[in-house]
C-alpha cells in the first residue's frame, strides 16, 4: 500500500530537516520589495533560499604561560602581537525571539576580559556600531526594527587593528502588526 501524499511530504521534510542540521547549516529565505531586503525562515514568494553556517571564534593556540616580564623587549612584542583566545556575542542568544520589544540590548564578552585600550565594534545588520567609550561591552539599539536581524562583534586595539571577531548570530523581533485591533474575549 503507498503512503498517503502528506506523509510522503512529511518524511521528504524530515529528511531535508535532518540533512541541514547535520551539515552544520541553517536554512533561511532571502527577498528583495519595495521595503527592503528581507530575511526569514520562513518560505516566501520569490524568495532565495540560502544555507547560513556559523563561523569559527577565532583562538591563537598559543601558551599563555610564559612570564612576559621575564623578556622586556618580548613583552612589547607580545603587546603588539596581542590577539584574544576568543570574543562573542552573549546577549541575545542565537535565534531569541523578541516578543514585543522595541529595544535591544547587546551584550559582548571577550577571553582573556577586554584591555583597558581596546574597544568593541559592533555590526548590526552589516553597519558598523562604534562604543561611545572604550569601556562600553553593552549596547542598547533603541528602536530596533521588527524582522530577523544579524550581529557580530570586532574588538579592536587602540591602533584601530583587529584582535578578535566574533561569530555571526541572528535574533529576531516580533511586534505586533500595524493596524490591527487586539483580541478581547469576554468573561
Amino acid at each position: 500500500m503507498l503512503c498517503p501524499v502528506y506523509i510522503r511530504v512529511a518524511l521528504l521534510f524530515m529528511a531535508v530537516a535532518t540533512a541541514t542540521s547535520a551539515a552544520g547549516g541553517t536554512i533561511t529565505y532571502r527577498w528583495v520589495d519595495a521595503d527592503g531586503i528581507h530575511y526569514s525562515d520562513q518560505p516566501h514568494p520569490g524568495a532565495d533560499q540560502i544555507t547560513l553556517t556559523r563561523a569559527p571564534a577565532y583562538s591563537s593556540g598559543q601558551d599563555q604561560s610564559s612570564s612576559a616580564s621575564a623578556h622586556p623587549s618580548r613583552a612589547a612584542n607580545d603587546a603588539a602581537d596581542f590577539q584574544y583566545d576568543s570574543c562573542a556575542v552573549v546577549q541575545p542568544a542565537q535565534d531569541e525571539v523578541l516578543v514585543d520589544a522595541h529595544a535591544v540590548t547587546i551584550a559582548v564578552q571577550a577571553n582573556p576580559p577586554k584591555r583597558g585600550g581596546d574597544r568593541v565594534v559592533l555590526s548590526l545588520d552589516g553597519r558598523a556600531i562604534e562604543p561611545a567609550s572604550n569601556d562600553q561591552q553593552d549596547f542598547t539599539i533603541n528602536p530596533i526594527d521588527r524582522g530577523t536581524h544579524t550581529v557580530s562583534a570586532s574588538v579592536r586595539g587602540a591602533d584601530g587593528r583587529s584582535l578578535c571577531q566574533s561569530a555571526a548570530l541572528s535574533f529576531h523581533v516580533r511586534q505586533p502588526a500595524l493596524g490591527k485591533q487586539p483580541q478581547v474575549t469576554p468573561h
